[in-house]
């Protein structure tokens, strides 16, 4: 598929594609999710690419299409790679499919059983987009420890606000009665 079109025009394309894909090939398996339909989640452009997540009764995929760079039309079916998003990095495989072309794939899961309605796979779908796309929290700079409060505990100072949280952890009535 051309890396000309937008995320928009590579939805469409995408959920065609697997409605087709579902009615050609995938009608009547064992393995479906009969609750479940095709459609896509936050297809959008990253870097040069698109990229976006495809709902299926069958699995739930991260899809990335080339960029105009990429060469991936010259890569072995199956062949992996890893991919930075803003979230981390995913180990995609490459696959060619009818009405897309080469597009690069990581399995979110599959098959999609734990999924009682669409609803639920749409909202996990949103949620990885939101996770792949969204940079990771920066380790706190701040030291959690409270010196001051921990110098006490050391000293064995009386310190109410450690005692009373002690106080109120399951079986702390009778590990003070033994």
């Amino acid at each position: 598929m051309s890396a000309t079109l937008s995320a928009e025009q590579c939805a469409a394309r995408v959920e065609a594609a697997f409605e087709r894909i579902l009615r050609e090939q995938m009608a009547g398996l064992p393995l479906l999710n009969n609750e479940l339909a095709v459609a896509t989640v936050g297809f959008q452009n990253l870097d040069g690419r698109v990229a976006g997540v495809v709902v299926t009764p069958w699995m739930m995929s991260l899809l990335l299409f080339p960029g105009p760079a990429d060469q991936w039309e010259t890569l072995a079916l199956g062949s992996k790679e890893s991919f930075a998003f803003p979230g981390g990095a995913y180990r995609c495989m490459s696959n060619t499919i009818d009405g897309l072309g080469t597009v690069m794939m990581y399995s979110v899961h599959s098959p999609m059983r734990a999924f009682p309605n669409q609803e639920s796979a749409l909202a996990e779908a949103a949620g990885f987009v939101a996770r792949a796309m969204t940079p990771a929290a920066q380790a706190s700079v701040e030291d959690p420890v409270n010196e001051e409060l921990l110098g006490r505990i050391l000293r064995g100072e009386n310190v109410p606000e450690v005692e009373a949280v002690v106080a109120n952890l399951p079986g702390a009535e009778s590990s003070a009665q033994a």
